[in-house]
C-alpha cells in the first residue's frame, strides 16, 4: 500500500511576521532587576528572607495575565536582586515580623534599579530632639604661660577628640579671653600654637605689652583618613591704643583623623625680666 506524504501546511507571509513578531516579544518582555541591601540596626549586613507580594489584582502584562503568588528570596551579606514585573508590591521581611511591609512602584523597564528608588511612601528619620552640643573643654580657673617657661598650654587640662567624630565637615570652635602682663614694657614677642595631636594647625606671633585679649579659632574638618586636612584660622586681638590691624592667620594642614587625637593651644612669651606672663581666664573649645 502506497503512502502519500501530506504537505506542511500553508503559511502566509503575513502571518509568519505576526508569529515573528509576537515571539520576540514574549522573550524581550520588560523586567526590572531590583536590588538592595539590607542592615541591622548595628549598620550590619543582614541576612533574612525577604517577599514581594503583588496586589491580588490580576494585571493585563506585554506577556500575558500576571497572575503569580509572592516570590521569597534571601539576601546575601545583606544585599539581593529580583528580577519584577511593572507593578505595585508590598515588600516583607517574614522573619522579621515586628517590621512593617513597605510599599514599591516598579516602573516598566528592563534595566537595574535600586529598590530604595521604588518606595512608594519612603520613611525617613529626623532628629527633632536636639540637644546643643556640650563643649569638649572649658576651663575652670586661670592658667598662666609664664615668660621663663618653654610653650605652656592655656587648656585646663587635657581634651581629646575621637577619631569617629573627626569627619568631614565637623567644626571645632576655641574662644578665649585674657590678659598679658608686660611689666618693665619690653614689648615682648606672644606666640600662640594650636595643635591636633602633635600637628600645628595654626600659630601666630604678635608683639604684646600689659593690655587684654580676645582669641577666637575655627578649625573645619575637610576630610578624614591618614591624609585627612583641616582648615584653621586664629584671630587674637588685644585692647591696646594702637591695636594691631587684620591680626588673623589660616592654614590648611594634613591630619590623620584615624585615631583619637589631643587639641591643644600653647602660648609663649619672650623673657626680659621673668616676670612677663599670658593669662587665660577664659577658655571654652566647642565641636560642631
Amino acid at each position: 500500500m502506497k503512502t502519500t506524504m501530506r504537505p506542511f501546511p500553508y503559511v502566509s507571509r503575513f502571518t509568519f511576521y505576526v508569529l515573528l513578531t509576537i515571539a520576540c516579544c514574549l522573550q524581550t518582555t520588560p523586567a526590572a532587576t531590583v536590588t538592595g541591601n539590607l542592615t541591622d540596626i548595628s549598620i550590619q549586613a543582614l541576612n533574612t528572607k525577604i517577599m514581594f507580594s503583588p496586589t491580588t489584582n490580576v494585571l493585563i502584562t506585554s506577556s500575558g495575565l500576571s497572575a503569580g503568588p509572592p516570590k521569597v528570596i534571601e539576601t546575601t551579606s545583606g544585599a539581593f536582586s529580583i528580577l519584577l514585573e511593572a507593578g505595585d508590591y508590598s515588600v516583607s521581611l517574614p522573619l522579621i515580623p515586628w517590621r512593617r511591609p513597605f510599599g514599591i512602584s516598579v516602573f516598566t523597564t528592563n534595566g537595574t534599579v535600586n529598590i530604595t528608588n521604588l518606595l512608594a511612601s519612603p520613611n525617613t528619620y529626623t532628629y527633632t530632639n536636639y540637644i546643643a552640643p556640650l563643649p569638649l573643654r572649658v576651663n575652670t580657673a586661670s592658667v598662666t604661660a609664664w615668660s621663663t617657661n618653654a610653650a605652656t598650654t592655656l587648656l585646663g587640662g587635657t581634651t581629646t577628640i575621637p577619631s569617629a567624630a573627626l569627619v568631614p565637615g565637623r567644626v571645632i570652635i576655641l574662644e578665649a579671653f585674657g590678659s598679658i602682663s608686660d611689666p618693665a614694657a619690653n614689648i615682648p614677642s606672644v606666640s600662640l600654637t594650636l595643635k591636633l595631636g602633635s600637628t600645628t594647625i595654626c600659630s601666630q606671633s604678635t608683639p604684646g605689652t600689659t593690655a587684654n585679649w580676645h582669641l577666637r579659632a575655627l578649625v573645619t574638618v575637610r576630610s578624614a583618613g591618614v591624609s585627612g586636612s583641616v582648615a584653621a584660622t586664629m584671630a587674637f586681638v588685644q585692647d591696646t591704643a594702637t591695636p594691631i590691624l587684620f591680626p588673623f592667620n589660616s592654614g590648611f594642614t594634613t591630619v590623620n583623623t584615624t585615631s583619637s587625637l589631643a587639641i591643644d593651644l600653647k602660648a609663649a612669651i619672650d623673657d626680659f625680666t621673668g616676670a612677663e606672663n599670658v593669662i587665660c581666664d577664659q577658655l571654652i573649645i566647642t565641636l560642631l
